[in-house]
């Protein structure tokens, strides 16, 4: 019995499994001119408004400065972002986090020179 119910189980999350995955890359580009960061989240999907990158988090240093939550991403190959961050200095870190609404985060981090 709890063989069979083990296996009934696998075969129901392994599909939700297999469609769901976590972003590729995440790309930051930071402009010192106009003080602004373009974020590349490369996350291929085939429904943009079914799998989509939900959440993309901006920290420089520790400390959050934005939270963005989507409710679809913008194209079936990537999301991408820009936000404003004034007065950075050389030795920032910049952190940003994307997290699909199905399965998994990925993160990438740029330092200031």
């Amino acid at each position: 019995m709890k063989k069979s119910l083990f296996t009934l189980l696998l075969l129901m999350v392994l599909p939700i499994v297999m469609n769901a995955n976590p972003a590729h890359k995440v790309t930051l580009v930071y402009d010192a001119e106009t003080a602004k960061l373009s974020v590349t989240i490369v996350h291929p999907v085939m429904d943009t408004e079914k799998h989509f990158i939900s959440e993309i988090t901006v920290l420089v240093g520790d400390k959050e400065i934005e939270k963005k939550e989507l409710t679809k991403q913008s194209t079936k190959e990537s999301e991408t972002y820009e936000i404003t961050l004034p007065g950075l200095s050389k030795g920032n870190v910049i952190t940003v986090e994307a997290k699909c609404n199905q399965f998994g985060r990925k993160s990438g981090k740029l330092t200031i020179k």
